[in-house]
């Protein structure tokens, strides 16, 4: 975030976009450092709702496959998030739309919201089946992150009006990326939380099909409560 900062204040006034270092660290480009580090929370979500999936599994629960629809989900948002695939249905529904500014000038928020919907639907019995502290930590995160994703998204719709380079759109776009990141690490701390608690002792363990588990971990060794046994010299 510093960096992402540092480079909003530096381009302007001594490189340009396609200098390196200080695009790496632009937290709207792509194909850059700050692109992988935004993406990488969102994998390491959906590794734990993958091994969430397996553990619901084990237990035949109906909501296993749901859990793992959430990997799926949270896998196709790392990689949307690297590569900004939303953004090829910005172009064709702004055209198609004649959308110059406002809440959807970034046109991909029309489709993202009805899939938002959507998915607040589908996952909704996975949110009641939570413990309630882990619920309340795990929707306050993904508050959090789709509201810098969603709503923010949404306002600078306006400020983009001021131009992509101007100080209205730069504060609401850095105000949006920190959302979004914040929000992803609380939902992996949540995730990570939850896991403790379906298994306390639990280690990643890769059963023989080459499929990902969880298993408990071996119990400790239990010692004699007797008296130790005298060792022959």
């Amino acid at each position: 975030m510093v960096g992402h900062v540092v480079s909003l204040l530096v381009w302007p006034q001594y490189v340009t976009r396609e200098i390196g270092i200080p695009r790496q660290f632009d937290l709207n480009g792509e194909g850059n450092f700050a692109s992988w580090f935004q993406a990488f929370p969102l994998l390491l979500c959906a590794l734990l709702t993958l091994l969430i999936a397996a553990h619901f599994r084990g237990q035949h629960s109906p909501l296993a496959g749901r859990w793992g629809a959430a990997s799926a989900l949270f896998l196709l948002m790392s990689v949307d998030e690297a590569s900004q695939l939303h953004d090829l249905f910005t172009g064709p529904l702004r055209r198609g739309l004649q959308i110059d500014f406002g809440i959807f000038y970034f046109a991909w928020l029309l489709p993202a919201v009805c899939f938002l919907a959507f998915c607040a639907w589908y996952f909704a019995p996975l949110a009641r089946s939570l413990p309630g502290a882990v619920r309340n930590r795990l929707l306050g995160a993904l508050a959090l992150y789709f509201g810098g994703a969603i709503v923010v998204e949404m306002l600078s719709g306006f400020a983009v009006e001021h131009g992509r380079r101007s100080t209205p759109y730069l504060a609401v776009l850095t105000f949006e990326e920190t959302c979004e990141l914040a929000g992803m690490l609380l939902v992996v701390g949540a995730l990570l939380a939850l896991l403790r608690t379906l298994e306390p002792r639990s280690i990643i363990s890769v059963l023989g099909s080459g499929a990902i588990g969880v298993a408990p971990s071996a119990p400790a060794p239990s010692r004699p409560n007797g008296p130790r046994a005298e060792q022959l010299p």
